[in-house]
């Protein structure tokens, strides 16, 4: 297939969380939460408090498990090393801001 390459899957891979945490950012602001504004609720709430910015991004990266399994469908094994890749990628930066920020892991 065309798109069947590792940096198509890593580029992907690296982009999916952020759209889905803007995806449910816009869910929240408009049916759980309608008070809120998305500008408070990503600045203020998700990525104004420092402690908060590692799950925040632990959480968006369930979104690549999606992707993931979207291309082992569509049989682009490439693809999905690259997703793998960009998991390792955020995993990494949650693990390094957890370790600088001198967060507890539990």
């Amino acid at each position: 297939m065309r798109f069947d390459k590792v940096a198509y899957g890593y580029i992907l891979g690296i982009i999916t969380p952020i759209a889905g945490l803007l995806a449910y950012s816009a869910f929240a602001v408009t049916v759980l939460r309608p008070e809120l504004e998305l500008d408070f609720l990503l600045r203020e709430m998700l990525f104004g408090i420092r402690g908060n910015i590692a799950p925040t991004l632990s959480l968006s990266v369930l979104a690549d498990a999606g992707l993931f399994f979207a291309f082992d469908r569509w049989r682009m094994l490439k693809a999905m090393r690259g997703v793998i890749g960009a998991m390792l990628t955020y995993g990494a930066v949650i693990v390094l801001l957890l370790l600088l920020w001198e967060r507890d892991f539990m």
